[in-house]
């Protein structure tokens, strides 16, 4: 999980976490690209706008990161609520796009056809 309002980041938490998900946390893109290189995981969930690297970016670094380590590719699920079209494109091009304000049904329900 990448967002870099703590607020977002606590409640995706908890929810994975009650409906029995692990979840490893990130703050910013330069956070996630580091974790990705320590810990395997199964899927993305990026914020798309933030401060310096945004998500798109912070994806294809991680997805680069994966295929340099013979990883499999994984599903990425954007949320956002402010992405500028031309981000939004990209990325749903790369991933599942979920906007802000997201019903964390819909989110969760997102997660379970990736998984």
């Amino acid at each position: 999980m990448i967002d870099d309002d703590p607020l977002v980041r606590a409640s995706v938490e908890k929810v994975l976490k009650l409906e029995g998900y692990g979840s490893i946390a990130a703050q910013g893109a330069l956070e996630a690209i580091q974790k990705c290189k320590a810990e395997a995981f199964d899927l993305v969930i990026s914020d798309i706008r933030m401060p310096g690297m945004n998500g798109v970016e912070a994806v294809r670094e991680i997805r680069k990161l994966l295929n340099e380590h013979a990883r499999k590719d994984i599903p990425i699920i954007f949320i956002t609520g402010f992405a500028e079209l031309g981000d939004q494109l990209k990325a749903e091009h790369l991933g599942e796009v979920v906007l802000k304000p997201f019903d964390l049904n819909r989110l969760l329900m997102t997660i379970r056809e990736y998984l």
